[in-house]
C-alpha cells in the first residue's frame, strides 16, 4: 500500500510538472506569435487633444511595422481614470495598451481618495513616450520680460501678480506652484476652463503670467502676444530659440511636468513587453516620426520599460507633497 502511495504521489508530481511544462511552452508559443490580432491602444482624451495626436502617431507606425493593426480607442473622462481604470481591468496579454501621462500615474493618487486603481500595481511600463515642453508666459502689459524681471515684480507686490492656468489641479497649475517655491514669491492661481481661455486672459492682461504647452503658447509669443519668459523642457525649443531653459536661468533639476508612457496591465509577459519596447525604439528612429514630433514640438524620450515606474515612483514623491500642500482634490 504504501508503495502504491507513492509511485502515486510521484506520478502526479510528474504530471503537474508534465502540465507545467506544456504550459510553459504553450505560453512561450502564444508569446512568439504576438501579435497575432488587433492591438488595442486606449487614449484617455478625446479625438484631437494633445494625447490622442501622439498616440495615433504611435498606432499608425506600429500598425505598419508590429504586423498586426494598432486601433486606438479613445476614453475620455475623469483626468484620465476612466481610461486608466479599464486598462487595469484588462487581461495581461499584451492586446491593450495605454498612452499614460503623469497627471494619471502621479497626480491622480493624491487628487483623489478612492482612486479605482494603483499606477504602482496595476500597470507595468512599455517606455517613456514623449514630453511636451511648457513655456512660461507673461502679460506685455506688465514690462515683465525675463525670469529676472518676474522675480523682481513678484517681491516688490507679493500675491499681486496672478498667473492663469487650464484649472484646478491641472498640469498649467502645478508647474507655477511649482516654480513659486523655488523661487521664493507669491502668486494668485486665477483657474480657467481650459488652457485657452486661461491664455487668452494673460493675451488681455486679466491676468499676468501662464505656463502652457509649448506647441500653443510659442504662436502667441511669436505674434506678439505675450512675451515669454523660460521654456521649461530639457533644452530649447526651435520656434522660440532665444528664450532660455530654466535650468539655463539657474533653475536646475526641475521636473517634467508633461511627460508621456506607454503602459500595459501588470503581469504582462516580460516578451511581449521587450517587444512592444523594441518597436518604439524604431518608432523614435523613423526620420518622418522625428519630423512630425518635432513639428509638433514634443521631446521623444526613449527609454527601457523599468523607467516608467522609475519616473512615476519620483514625481509621485515631487508632486504629491505639492498637491497636498495646496489642499487639492477632484472628489
Amino acid at each position: 500500500m504504501r508503495t502504491w502511495k507513492r509511485k502515486s504521489v510521484a506520478g502526479v508530481l510528474a504530471m503537474g510538472a508534465i502540465a507545467g511544462l506544456q504550459f510553459g511552452a504553450a505560453s512561450a508559443r502564444a508569446d512568439a506569435a504576438y501579435p497575432a490580432k488587433p492591438v488595442r491602444l486606449v487614449v484617455p482624451q478625446a479625438p484631437g487633444g494633445g494625447t490622442d495626436v501622439v498616440g495615433r502617431l504611435w498606432a499608425d507606425y506600429m500598425s505598419r511595422h508590429l504586423g498586426a493593426p494598432v486601433v486606438v480607442e479613445n476614453r475620455a473622462g475623469a483626468n484620465g481614470v476612466v481610461a486608466a481604470s479599464f486598462v487595469a481591468k484588462q487581461a495581461p496579454d499584451g492586446y491593450t495598451v495605454m498612452v499614460a501621462g503623469i497627471s494619471y500615474l502621479a497626480f491622480n493618487p493624491y487628487m483623489y481618495k478612492a482612486l479605482p486603481y494603483d499606477p504602482q500595481k496595476d500597470f507595468d511600463g512599455v517606455s517613456l513616450l514623449v514630453n511636451t515642453p511648457f513655456l512660461l508666459v507673461a502679460s506685455p502689459s506688465t514690462g515683465i520680460k525675463s525670469l529676472e524681471d518676474l522675480a523682481r515684480a513678484a517681491k516688490a507686490k507679493p500675491a499681486e501678480l496672478n498667473f492663469a492656468s487650464a484649472g484646478k489641479g491641472n498640469s498649467t497649475h502645478l508647474v507655477v506652484e511649482m516654480l513659486e517655491q523655488r523661487l521664493g514669491l507669491q502668486l494668485t492661481h486665477v483657474p480657467y476652463n481650459g488652457a485657452a481661455a486661461g491664455l487668452t486672459s494673460v493675451m488681455g492682461n486679466q491676468t499676468q503670467l501662464m505656463a502652457d504647452v509649448l506647441n500653443t503658447a510659442a504662436v502667441q509669443a511669436n505674434g506678439g502676444k505675450v512675451q515669454p519668459l523660460a521654456v521649461i523642457g530639457t533644452r530649447r525649443a526651435s520656434s522660440v530659440p532665444n528664450v532660455p531653459t530654466l535650468a539655463e536661468l539657474g533653475v536646475k533639476d526641475f521636473p517634467l511636468p508633461g511627460w508621456y508612457a506607454l503602459v500595459v496591465p501588470a503581469g504582462t509577459p516580460r516578451s511581449i513587453i521587450d517587444r512592444l519596447n523594441a518597436e518604439t525604439r524604431k518608432f523614435f528612429a523613423d526620420a518622418s516620426v522625428k519630423a512630425r514630433l518635432d513639428a509638433l514640438q514634443l521631446e521623444p524620450l526613449p527609454s527601457r520599460p523599468e523607467a516608467v515606474k522609475e519616473w512615476m515612483q519620483r514625481d509621485s514623491k515631487i508632486w504629491g507633497p505639492l498637491i497636498r500642500q495646496l489642499g487639492l482634490s477632484n472628489d
